[in-house]
């Protein structure tokens, strides 16, 4: 059965809203369309599979994302780079995925964590200190262990040169309204820079005038409705967490 102009019209406005916006809520009148006409819905969920893409909804939002393979974000290294100065090289797109996972591993808990997380926000600082203290571990591992880097598909030796040594923790701000420089031969610039594609997405806020980023409700839909389905994000969650747990206990 074919379907109607009037349908497809519909449905390439909310397709392409969705392209460029990659979040629409269900309450806006595009949202409420892909909600309440099967057609509509049909005919976006197979453009986004003909591109490639994902569509889904939780929550209060309509996702766009791409389609998840091996690994978390399945976006690549030459798309990343041309769109983040940051990324350098790909030892720097390795760290950024690594920075990511651990701001994400600091808010995926229990419901009342998250409502805390919401409110207070992750410091800046506080997720520095997570990230040194977890890639230090990860280093001595690599070191008494043989296939700990190859088992877990981690360049430990380049992510760890260039986090303790190539960066250094921060630079005096050159603006009255920083409480740090962004300078991205730093540990905390390049933190700010690693979570760009969360801020980018509509998914967090950088609050950096206080040192705090904030997760917002569209992350926790994102997170419980499609990284929760893989199985490397699981793994991975769960190797950041055994290791928090080694240097809290020491």
């Amino acid at each position: 059965m074919g379907y109607s102009n009037e349908n497809l019209q519909k449905a390439s406005k909310v397709f392409f809203y969705l392209l460029k916006n990659k979040i629409v809520p269900v309450n806006d009148a595009l949202g409420n369309e892909y909600m309440e006409n099967l057609e509509v819905r049909e005919i976006v969920k197979t453009m986004a599979d003909e591109a490639e893409l994902l569509v889904f909804h939780a929550g209060g939002n309509i996702h766009l994302v791409s389609s998840p393979n091996d690994s978390i974000f399945s976006t690549s290294y030459t798309h990343m780079k041309s769109k983040y100065k940051g990324l350098k090289r790909k030892k720097h797109f390795y760290l950024a995925n690594i920075i990511i996972c651990i701001f994400l591993s600091e808010i995926d808990k229990e419901k009342f964590i998250r409502v805390r997380a919401e409110e207070e926000g992750i410091s800046y600082y506080k997720l520095e200190d997570i990230i040194t203290k977890t890639i230090e571990s990860w280093k001595k591992r690599a070191d008494e262990e043989e296939n700990f880097t190859k088992d877990w598909a981690l360049a430990i030796d380049d992510i760890y040169t260039l986090w303790m040594v190539e960066f250094s923790y921060s630079k005096p701000s050159k603006s009255e309204e920083l409480p740090f420089s962004i300078s991205l031969d730093t540990r905390l610039g390049f933190i700010h820079e690693a979570l760009k594609p969360l801020k980018d997405e509509g998914l967090i806020l950088t609050m950096i005038k206080e040192s705090r980023i904030i997760p917002k409700e569209e992350l926790y839909e994102r997170m419980d409705y499609l990284y929760h389905r893989q199985e490397r994000y699981e793994e991975i969650m769960n190797l950041i967490e055994d290791t928090k747990e080694e240097f809290e206990d020491a």
